[in-house]
């Protein structure tokens, strides 16, 4: 329900980095493509209160999604804007959308009938506001830009587009207390947490780990001549990495990459440094496009993540179920019962 209310503004901020990357996209509006749309055109009534077609439309997002259609495939484009099957195709995406709006507008009188959980416009309208401006910093346009992509997408400029973004963000507000309320019973014990580690204590091994320093190096010629000066004792493998490795990450750092855990499907070089004694050096061995030397400097067995590190984990996951399920429980007890005694009216 959350997901297709809030969808519409993320559905833009996505679709706007293309324009933000220098694409022209094309002008056409959603009343181009389902009819004449009126911001003041109730679409549906949900115990009286109204929710008006310009929050459908953006909610549907069809129009951008159409845009993008055009370009990626205009067959299909084509059928969707042209034939009775692709009008009656949209025309039952917009229903099903707007279902999904009817649910927030019912979550929402729930909310402040049942649990007296108010949003306001004004504390929506900041929110949004936040939302745009984090938007406009991170593409790095301005105002005006915005605008301009907006009106190309037939949303209107960016006022229109912050008040059409009142109704999700309002839902989505009022939804995030809702769910802190309903699921506020959720608890979890040591002993249940305890009880779930030590039925589940497989998901808590730990592989046996190797620490590996490497030197990489540009061909194969190159990897041995630097091999023969450290098997001649010449120089450290340390030594080795700082003066001739490639990778400027780990050659200051004497070549270290750190432990590595044993995994199902490791390439033939790993399941020799696995097999390797602390101190063997294995290679030449390419990978990708550099010649490698490694020296294994570490081992470790299997182990066992004990309960008190794994806890927290555990508890987060266990609150995660039972609120899972408190919440589902409520939708059905309360929510779908509450819905089914609402008077609703679809004029779409």
């Amino acid at each position: 329900m959350r997901k297709v209310a809030v969808f519409f503004i993320f559905a833009v901020f996505a679709s706007l980095a293309i324009f933000a990357a220098g694409a022209t996209p094309t002008t056409l509006s959603t009343a181009t493509i389902m009819g004449t749309s009126s911001t003041t055109t109730v679409v549906a009534l949900v115990n009286g209160q109204p929710i008006y077609s310009n929050i459908l439309d953006m909610a549907a997002n069809v129009s951008p999604t159409l845009n993008q259609l055009k370009n990626i495939n205009p067959q299909m484009y084509n059928y969707m804007t042209t034939t009775k099957d692709g009008f009656d195709f949209l025309s039952a995406y917009d229903k099903s959308v707007l279902s999904n709006l009817v649910d927030s507008v019912l979550m929402e009188q729930i909310a402040q009938k049942n649990y007296n959980i108010i949003v306001t416009e004004a504390q929506a309208m900041a929110q949004v506001k936040a939302q745009v401006a984090q938007m406009l910093a991170s593409y790095g346009l301005t105002e005006v830009q915005f605008s301009q992509y907006l009106q190309s997408q037939g949303y209107g400029d960016v006022n229109q587009f912050e008040q059409n973004s009142l109704f999700t963000m309002k839902f989505s507000m009022t939804l995030d207390q809702l769910k802190k309320v309903v699921t506020s019973s959720a608890t979890v014990t040591t002993a249940e947490a305890q009880q779930y580690y030590n039925a589940n204590i497989a998901n808590f091994q730990n592989p046996p780990e190797i620490d590996v320093e490497h030197i990489s190096l540009s061909s194969q010629s190159t990897a041995a001549s630097v091999l023969a000066l450290i098997n001649s004792g010449k120089i450290t493998f340390e030594s080795a990495a700082a003066k001739y490795s490639l990778d400027t990450k780990t050659k200051n750092n004497n070549g270290d990459l750190g432990w590595i855990p044993q995994s199902a499907n490791m390439p033939s070089f790993e399941v020799q440094l696995f097999a390797a004694n602390i101190g063997d050096v294995i290679g030449p061995v390419q990978v990708q496009s550099s010649w490698e030397l490694f020296k294994v400097i570490g081992k470790k067995g299997p182990s066992v993540q004990s309960f008190a590190d794994a806890q927290s984990t555990i508890v987060q996951q266990l609150m995660t179920q039972k609120q899972s399920q408190i919440w589902s429980n409520w939708l059905k007890n309360v929510f779908q019962p509450f819905k089914s005694s609402s008077t609703i009216k679809i004029m779409l």
